[in-house]
């Protein structure tokens, strides 16, 4: 029996026990917003269901293009199971802000780029980077983008040159240091749990995340990334590179965006 029947079969049973394993979505809701990446694509399923059994809420949200590639076999794969709703656009601010959070199983190149780029010219983005803005945990499965991913791979996605692999590598620490966790799709749900667990822990603590403004960012004999420039920028510090030091267009894209002083010292 292959891997896909297999999962059928596992969603069944689920489906017929839901209920009783704790499908009730009294944990709140779960905004799952999938592009239109393919590499990782059975899991991703499984992880909402996951979520699903695990007492949240499903609303899920599909960008124009996961909507084209895939929109109707997902429903498809979730049919019969509760607590799973399609996202209600017109109220997409008031779902988010009682959302206990955000997750992307499936997420494309182009949603990476435009979030490390803080752009939202579409609801799925735009969910996305209003969910940092609102301080929602956001996980987001990097199979879709990590060009050695084995989905990849099995794709023939892997053929890149290290330059655009050096590229995607570098937006994907670029969300990472706004905040965002990126995990391997089989890890959604469980990456989920222990974001809401740290929150909880954070809250008990009353912590903080205030810092100290420093006179300068000063970095000698090494590449600076896009990562560098935004930690720059949330300490309050302009950059002040040695003559050593390389600077990627990504990071020298984003210091000018954000007004970040870029200096060489002799």
């Amino acid at each position: 029996m292959d891997e896909h029947k297999i999962q059928q079969v596992v969603a069944e049973v689920l489906k017929r026990l839901a209920l009783e394993a704790g499908a009730t979505g009294e944990r709140g809701d779960v905004i799952v917003v999938f592009t239109g990446a393919t590499a990782g694509f059975l899991e991703a399923i499984q992880q909402v269901r996951s979520l699903v059994v695990k007492g949240f809420r499903a609303q899920l949200v599909f960008s124009r293009a996961a909507e084209l590639l895939c929109g109707p076999v997902i429903w498809k794969e979730l049919e019969g199971f509760p607590q799973v709703v399609a996202f209600d656009d017109s109220k997409w601010l008031h779902n988010l802000k009682n959302a206990t959070a955000v997750v992307v199983p499936l997420l494309s190149v182009d949603t990476l780029s435009k979030l490390s780029l803080l752009i939202a010219d579409n609801l799925a983005s735009n969910l996305l980077l209003h969910a940092l803005f609102t301080g929602k945990p956001l996980i987001l499965a990097q199979n879709g983008v990590d060009p050695s991913d084995k989905g990849r791979v099995e794709l023939h996605f892997d053929q890149c040159g290290p330059v655009l692999a050096a590229a995607i590598r570098e937006r994907m620490e670029v969300v990472r240091s706004y905040g965002c966790e990126l995990v391997d799709v089989g890890c959604v749900s469980a990456a989920l749990e222990g974001a809401l667990e740290q929150t909880r822990a954070a809250m008990r603590n009353g912590h903080s995340n205030g810092s100290a403004k420093l006179t300068r960012f000063s970095l000698q004999g090494k590449i600076i990334t896009a990562a560098v420039v935004l930690q720059a920028r949330q300490l309050g510090a302009p950059i002040r590179l040695h003559k050593s030091t390389m600077m990627t267009p990504l990071a020298r894209e984003l210091a000018e965006k954000h007004g970040v002083s870029v200096t060489t010292e002799d």
